[in-house]
């Protein structure tokens, strides 16, 4: 039987005890002392219920050049979706297809050796519109969108792929914006809250779990691969998954395939309920380190602005993936 531990005694333990306690507990070892303190502290908890039955990854490759010059818009080429089934904690099922831009048709040398995808993959693709509706074929096979059940929850590395990417491909596609992408879980602020290290990318996090990276960077696919490893782990390590990011517009009843219309100064965090761009650190976790810091006097709520008063980020603007 477990030995109970509180929150002080598992802080004062060494790695290597850590190590050995979670051994006993028939958890993994692998990782660094703070991932290791989190995964006991959370072990001596009750477990919380999944909300969600599924998974889907998505991580988009775009076009890109190594210097771009203003305007430069981007398009998907590549898009994969992993799922994962949240009681097996494993993958069961994939969904990818490259995609053939139209506004940017030759790739760049930068943009081929970044990703690994071909001039002539990209040129055999189907175009962005034909793997959407693919892609909703796909999801709706599989019973992940329904409307009545909270069934599938969609997974991002980061805000941009659904907040920049997909938002620009359906304003270049003229497809409405899909409602299954209004609400997602950024991994990256999901890992953090729950383990309390900066989780930096992909790689970075995966280091801090102590596992490998499998295949190659910026490829869309092996990118979302791992990026669901992260999340079985997170699982495993009883962190509940809910979404933490939000695409908030004005809704379009359309049937089942009700959809949104682009509104991008409408974006809000579910974490602190407040309008914030990039998602890498919520503007209440901004006003706590600035009233740490000595050259900042202490902010008040009112004082933190919304970011629903500044117009949204052109996606013309430079874009670096990952």
């Amino acid at each position: 039987m477990s030995v109970y531990l509180d929150e002080r005694q598992i802080n004062q333990m060494s790695h290597n005890e850590l190590r050995e306690d979670l051994i006993k507990r028939n958890l993994t070892p692998n990782g660094d002392a703070r991932i290791l303190r989190r995964r006991l502290i959370h072990n001596c908890k009750p477990r919380e219920k999944q909300l969600y039955q599924f998974l889907a990854v998505i991580d988009f490759e775009a076009t890109c050049v190594a210097r771009p010059l203003d305007p430069y818009i981007q398009e998907i080429i590549e898009f994969p979706i992993v799922l994962i089934d949240v009681s097996q904690q494993s993958i069961i099922d994939t969904f990818h297809s490259y995609c053939r831009p139209v506004l940017q048709p030759i790739l760049s040398d930068y943009c081929k050796q970044l990703t690994g995808i071909t001039q002539e993959q990209v040129n055999h693709a189907p175009t962005f519109t034909e793997v959407f509706a693919n892609v909703e074929k796909w999801l709706n096979e599989r019973n992940l969108i329904l409307d009545s059940k909270e069934i599938c929850l969609f997974i991002t590395d980061g805000p941009a792929d659904f907040n920049k990417y997909l938002r620009k491909q359906c304003e270049i596609s003229q497809i409405k914006y899909p409602t299954w992408a209004s609400q997602w879980l950024n991994v990256k602020q999901t890992f953090r809250n729950f383990y309390f290290v900066t989780p930096g990318r992909i790689k970075n996090m995966l280091d801090s779990l102590q596992l490998q990276f499998d295949g190659n960077l910026h490829s869309g696919l092996d990118d979302a691969k791992n990026i669901a490893k992260i999340v079985i782990q997170l699982i495993q390590d009883g962190c509940v998954l809910i979404p933490n990011e939000s695409y908030t517009s004005s809704m379009i009843p359309s049937g089942r395939f009700a959809s949104i219309r682009n509104d991008p100064t409408r974006i809000r965090c579910l974490n602190c309920s407040r309008s914030h761009f990039n998602g890498r650190s919520c503007i209440k976790d901004t006003s706590r380190r600035r009233q740490r810091s000595k050259y900042h006097r202490s902010l008040s709520r009112e004082t933190i602005p919304s970011l629903l008063e500044f117009s949204f980020p052109s996606a013309s603007r430079r874009l670096t993936k990952h």
